[in-house]
């Protein structure tokens, strides 16, 4: 926390460029200290080049580092994001028109996303398309960072949906926005420890891997939208943004007897496509630890 608030005031003594020396700096230091990260980072970025065609580059140590990189300079755009300099930023957006119609018929949706690139792209289609975002997460990890968020941009409503998989308070308030038109975005590339023993298995770059079975359950469920939405950061400002339907898009929904295969299908169509933009944005995957482990600390 310490660091996060030096970084912040940093960012808003000198700005997002003069701050990015101080953000390599901690970044060189979890690179020198964290032996697990760099390992899980060279063995992530072994698996992405394998899967690519003609990569240019190989993976190692610089690579890795460059990975680490990525992440810190993600958390330097969302500063600046969260800070009011919105405008220095560009989204291209590419598969617009579904979220277009969904505000045209005032549908809710279930928006998937990673930790892949940046998710505050949804804030920025949020304000563009008038919709409100309401965002599922575990927040054991995330008051004391979203109290430095908010001390950013105090005027910023962020709708959190604190998740509890042991409640069947959290399904029925995700439905609650869904039926008033609103958007629940979750990112589904990361098994939290409670969720250990419901899981959905997939291919993913070389190798089956697990993934959160809740969240693929919930449009199943509830019978509504599923998408599946990536920033990638592409330097300059400029962020390419992708959206898609997920697997049937909107299927109805499903008797109980079929929910888990549904969910199933739902993620392996997650994986699938979370793979290809891996390979298209290798060093912007954020999860620095064995993803294909059994129990994955």
């Amino acid at each position: 926390m310490w660091g996060l608030r030096v970084t912040v005031a940093c960012y808003r003594a000198f700005g997002r460029f003069l701050s990015r020396p101080l953000i390599l700096a901690v970044v060189g230091y979890f690179f020198a200290t964290d032996r697990g990260g760099r390992a899980a980072s060279r063995a992530y970025l072994e698996r992405v080049h394998a899967r690519i065609a003609e990569p240019t580059w190989s993976p190692g140590p610089w690579q890795s580092f460059l990975h680490f990189c990525e992440f810190g300079l993600s958390i330097a755009d969302r500063i600046s994001l969260w800070g009011g300099d919105q405008d220095r930023f560009e989204f291209v957006f590419h598969g617009r028109e579904h979220f277009k119609k969904l505000s045209e018929q005032g549908k809710g949706a279930i928006l998937f996303g990673a930790h892949l690139g940046s998710f505050d792209a949804l804030r920025v289609l949020s304000v563009q398309d008038r919709v409100t975002v309401n965002v599922l997460m575990y927040t054991r990890h995330a008051p004391k960072i979203n109290e430095v968020f908010r001390k950013i941009s105090p005027d910023v409503d962020v709708r959190v949906i604190s998740a509890d998989p042991d409640s069947a308070r959290t399904t029925f308030e995700i439905k609650a926005c869904i039926d008033r038109g609103e958007w629940v975005a979750i990112l589904g590339d990361r098994v939290e420890p409670s969720d250990r023993n419901r899981v959905c298995e997939a291919e993913f770059l070389g190798e089956t891997a697990t993934f959160p079975e809740a969240p693929f359950l919930l449009p199943v469920i509830l019978g509504c939208p599923a998408l599946m939405i990536l920033a990638l950061r592409r330097g300059g400002g400029v962020y390419e943004v992708f959206a898609e339907p997920l697997g049937e898009g909107e299927a109805g929904r499903a008797p109980a007897e079929e929910r888990g295969r549904r969910a199933q299908e739902l993620a392996a169509s997650y994986a699938a496509r979370l793979e290809h933009y891996c390979c298209v944005a290798p060093r912007q995957w954020f999860n620095f630890y064995d993803f294909w482990a059994r129990n994955p600390s």
